[in-house]
């Protein structure tokens, strides 16, 4: 009997300890959330990189809590990558870097790559390090908009979804700074 209730005793933990990884989760994500959006209101490319920066970080670690391990390991190289994209020196500013980040998270994706949907985040990534590495802001957000699908999907079938309400909300946000910045100023200038 005893052995049996420590099975019972240590499943029941497993299950408290996986809701509270759950419950963690969700709230580091609305964290991201509120970085992300801040990001594509700015009208400075180095506060839109700032807030990304932060962004991948807590959504780095919102991934690895959820298990989501390909996901997370390319947010990890999209913290270094935002990271390193918004330092303004000459050197940190060759196309070699570019082409780094992309190999980088290439290799990443196909090391950890847990099933189908696995390609999506690395699409994504692919498409906001590009746009990362644009020198205005309109062109960070125009690309930037096409990479929330691809994360959309991922993180709705890997239960964070508060990273998916996210990317609807950067989607959003990110049409907005378009209106706000772009559209507006072109018919008011």
């Amino acid at each position: 009997r005893q052995v049996a209730w420590f099975f019972f005793k240590s499943s029941r933990n497993e299950e408290r300890t996986h809701i509270m990884l759950k419950v963690i989760a969700e709230v580091i994500g609305i964290i991201g959330i509120i970085c992300s959006i801040l990001s594509f209101q700015c009208s400075q490319r180095k506060n839109v990189m700032l807030f990304q920066v932060l962004a991948s970080l807590i959504f780095c670690t919102q991934l690895f809590l959820v298990g989501a391990v390909t996901g997370a390991c390319l947010d990890s190289i999209n913290f270094f990558r935002s990271l390193f994209f918004s330092i303004d020196k000459k050197w940190a500013k060759s196309n070699c870097w570019l082409a780094l980040f992309i190999l980088l998270l290439v290799a990443a994706g196909v090391a950890t790559w847990q099933n189908a949907y696995s390609i999506l985040p690395m699409i994504g990534s692919l498409l906001s390090t590009v746009a990362l590495w644009m020198k205005t802001s309109k062109k960070v957000r125009l690309i930037s908009f096409f990479s929330g699908p691809c994360w959309l999907i991922y993180n709705v079938v890997n239960g964070a979804y508060s990273a998916a309400v996210n990317e609807l909300i950067a989607m959003a946000s990110i049409v907005i700074g378009i209106l706000r910045h772009d559209i507006e100023k072109k018919q008011c200038g």
